[in-house]
């Protein structure tokens, strides 16, 4: 979650309160919690290893009163889950690795092949004592590293390198064929750095410039790239969105960035970016905050975007947005099933505020929104959302079958929380397609907001 500060919006929500307070405002919230199945089969869920990055330096209310709330003993983490479940001795093992909420849920990447895991900082950890910001933004401490996280060791996962790669480092997103991370930092005139692996480990690095529409320094804020490895797809300043061909000498040992096409302008707060398995079409969530006054407590429904992506001649590339459908409040991370077909977006709603503020629609309780996507037109249809407990839940995965679906709840709302949870859900098909809540859980350190998983 990136770019919501206490010092923004404190003096609104003291507004809002009052006018609770006095009886104006005193409507429950409509979404119900989903039921959990009635049958009681372990889940089944495949794959290698559930990887999960944990914020231990902050709530999720953090966002709205600036209290962090730090405990003894609650550091940030990197989280392996052996899998397949079910399983007759369930193994969960985690490391200290140094990572930041404060960002959208793209700051984890796995090598191709399984054996590594790479975590960029976002922020770095509050000095000792720090228990509370006026503004988040400005008073969280920049962070600057990388951290390379081994994925082998029988006895759980072994921090083998650190290394520092620019300010405040937002977004990971590693090629298809292993060679390249790419990472969106904050400095002016090298926004994009594309790092290259050597025997899993971070080589020589390249920079970039990336410019807005108007010609400034751009705040990236989302990276994916193409399954082909061909090119790049950048989210730029909430609104735009950039493609990039990447073009690369082996001999000269060098990567130019081409434009491919022409930028879209489009949405109100755009935030995971991601294509799809088939790479026809690119998809983006718009949270729409900022497009109503009182932003964070009267935002409407978020929206999802299906881009057809033109991987055609760059001169003459025309991307166009072919759907976008409605769908929960603050939709920030999303899941895209293995076949493409289904996408399920993890809907926060309003759950980041704090526990003083009378009740108010949106804070109780998250959701997910299940969506049918067509492959060939992109057009994409909502078929049910389910509320589940639990604040700021950030991503999701679907397992290695698309069968299950697994998803990050930082914490549930109670006093001084210890631990976050992984819920599991089932993927049903008949009659017809919707997800079920299984009712099985899985503690991990506090925090959980961005997944992967190890197929």
């Amino acid at each position: 979650m990136q770019d919501f500060t206490r010092g923004r919006w404190l003096s609104v929500v003291g507004i809002v309160a009052a006018i609770a307070i006095v009886g104006l405002v005193s409507v429950a919230d409509p979404l119900p919690v989903a039921e959990r199945a009635s049958d009681r089969r372990p889940v089944s869920f495949t794959g290698r290893a559930l990887l999960m990055a944990s914020d231990g330096d902050m709530v999720g209310t953090a966002y709205s009163d600036g209290k962090l709330n730090r405990l003894p003993g609650i550091e940030d983490a990197l989280t392996v889950i052996d899998l397949p479940l079910p399983t007759t001795a369930l193994k969960v093992a985690s490391v200290a690795v140094s990572n930041s909420v404060m960002s959208w849920p793209q700051i984890l990447a796995t090598a191709p092949d399984g054996t590594r895991a790479y975590v960029v900082e976002v922020r770095s950890r509050p000095p000792q004592g720090v228990q509370e910001y006026a503004d988040l933004d400005t008073g969280m401490p920049a962070g600057s590293l990388l951290t390379v996280v081994d994925l082998t060791p029988p006895a759980g996962p072994t921090v083998i390198e650190t290394v520092p790669v620019g300010r405040n480092p937002r977004q990971i997103a590693i090629s298809p064929d292993g060679r390249f991370l790419a990472i969106g930092v904050e400095e002016p005139g090298r926004e994009l750095l594309l790092v290259e692996l050597v025997a899993g480990r971070p080589g020589r690095r390249l920079s970039y410039a990336i410019a807005d529409a108007s010609g400034q320094s751009a705040r990236i804020t989302s990276v994916s790239w193409h399954p082909s490895g061909r090119f790049l797809a950048l989210n730029l300043n909430d609104r735009e969105m950039a493609f990039f061909e990447v073009l690369t000498d082996q001999k000269a040992a060098t990567a130019t960035l081409r434009p491919q096409g022409d930028r879209l302008v489009t949405g109100v707060r755009l935030g995971v970016g991601r294509f799809s398995p088939d790479g026809r079409h690119y998809l983006v969530t718009d949270l729409k905050w900022g497009e109503r006054p009182l932003g964070y407590l009267l935002n409407p429904r978020g929206e999802l975007i299906a881009v057809r992506f033109d991987a055609g001649a760059a001169l003459g590339a025309k991307h166009r947005v072919v759907c976008r459908i409605e769908v929960g409040l603050s939709p920030e991370g999303f899941a895209v099933s293995p076949d493409g077909l289904l996408v399920a977006m993890v809907n926060m709603r309003r759950t980041y505020l704090p526990d003083w503020l009378p009740v108010w629609p949106g804070k109780a309780r998250s959701s997910l929104s299940l969506v049918k996507r067509n492959p060939q037109s992109g057009q994409l249809t909502v078929v049910g959302e389910y509320g589940f407990e639990g604040v700021l839940p950030e991503d999701a995965v679907f397992d290695a079958a698309g069968r299950a679906l697994a998803v990050a709840v930082y914490h549930y709302r109670e006093p001084s929380p210890r631990q976050g949870i992984v819920e599991f859900w089932r993927v049903v098909q008949q009659p017809q397609v919707k997800l079920e809540r299984t009712g099985f859980t899985i503690a991990v350190p506090r925090g959980p907001h961005t997944l992967a998983l190890v197929r």
